[in-house]
């Protein structure tokens, strides 16, 4: 005799961005597409009013169900001590990047350490190369994709990855490698269901 009960499935995971500005949700959309995982993004919230309520309210719109996990992420610039002390006061995976984003993307054609420099110092080093010289806040050129993704496991190495006080440092490595580890778990999920 048959049984009408299908087996549960599972439910894809949920991954929630959510960061301060169009550059930052340029690129997680960019990573989005090139890895083919489902990731909300919520751009423009400011680091000083983002608070742990505000955080829920996003988890919850996105929740199929009350035990579904989300990982959940906040991606800004570390610039500002004040916007850096409220992000470390949220529960959330960080991925700070200090002066800037843009100090990720020159790690992608360059060693990247020592002393902080300024935002506008790290554009100037970016612009020198050719992929880059035309760069624009807030969007990606195909040419500057394919270095972000040709490179990305390289930036990885080229960049101090933790927190310091006085030290460019970017966290986005940390957010590579976690999506290259949900690329084989959903590919692996979807083979199954």
């Amino acid at each position: 005799m048959a049984s009408n009960t299908r087996p549960s499935r599972k439910m894809k995971p949920v991954i929630l961005v959510l960061c301060e500005g169009e550059t930052e949700e340029c690129y997680v959309d960019f990573l989005k597409q090139k890895y083919r995982i489902p990731i909300k993004i919520v751009s423009k919230i400011v680091g000083s009013k983002i608070n742990s309520r505000l955080i829920s309210r996003h988890k919850k719109e996105l929740a199929l169900t009350n035990s579904e996990s989300i990982d959940c992420f906040l991606m800004y610039d570390a610039d500002i001590q004040s916007v850096v002390d409220n992000l470390l006061s949220c529960e959330e995976k960080l991925l700070l990047s200090r002066p800037c984003i843009e100090v990720w993307f020159l790690a992608h054609s360059e060693k990247v350490s020592g002393k902080d420099f300024s935002n506008e110092q790290c554009m100037e080093m970016l612009r020198k190369y050719n992929s880059w010289k035309d760069y624009k806040k807030g969007k990606l050129t195909l040419d500057q994709q394919e270095v972000l993704w040709n490179k990305r496991k390289i930036a990885r190495q080229n960049i101090q990855h933790e927190q310091s006080t006085d030290h460019v440092f970017s966290m986005l490595g940390n957010f590579i490698d976690f999506l290259e580890e949900k690329k084989y778990s959903i590919s692996f999920f979807q083979f199954s269901c």
